[in-house]
């Protein structure tokens, strides 16, 4: 039993890859796929070795060439994702101590409500003259009848 291969041609086309050709013999899928890069009429292409093992029903592939436009627009891409996470780390840094700062913040504030006597001062003036306004509603009515 022996292993079998195949190579595929992809190529690059309104931004998806696509199987063009599939070729038995390695030096030809690579000849045809340097021809293809060449030509200029694609912006991507790339030659997938397939080997496909009889014995464990597997197949295993590996990319054995890329054209040039595509690396340099890989490498552009690359450069291009890596400042975008890099900015989103900083802004999420930048918004977890913006979080931090407001939640001390807010607590420093709730405390401080708490633990406020001019505030139970308050209340309890409060209380004390809705309680004497019933007593005197009470006595009003008790009169009064």
């Amino acid at each position: 039993m022996s292993d079998m291969k195949a190579f595929e041609i992809h190529t690059y086309q309104s931004g998806k890859w696509k199987i063009d050709s599939v070729f038995d013999d390695r030096d030809l899928a690579m000849f045809e796929a340097r021809r293809m890069d060449d030509s200029g009429r694609y912006s991507g292409v790339r030659v997938i070795e397939e080997i496909f093992i009889e014995q464990t029903q597997q197949t295993r592939t590996r990319t054995i060439f890329r054209g040039s436009k595509v690396e340099a627009e890989n490498a552009a891409e690359l450069r291009k994702s890596k400042q975008v996470r890099q900015q989103a780390q900083q802004n999420r840094a930048r918004r977890q101590q913006e979080d931090a700062a407001r939640r001390h913040r807010a607590q420093k504030q709730a405390v401080r409500k708490k633990a406020s006597p001019v505030r139970l001062f308050y209340i309890s003036l409060f209380i004390l003259m809705l309680a004497g306004g019933m007593m005197y509603g009470l006595y009003y009515l008790q009169a009064g009848l």
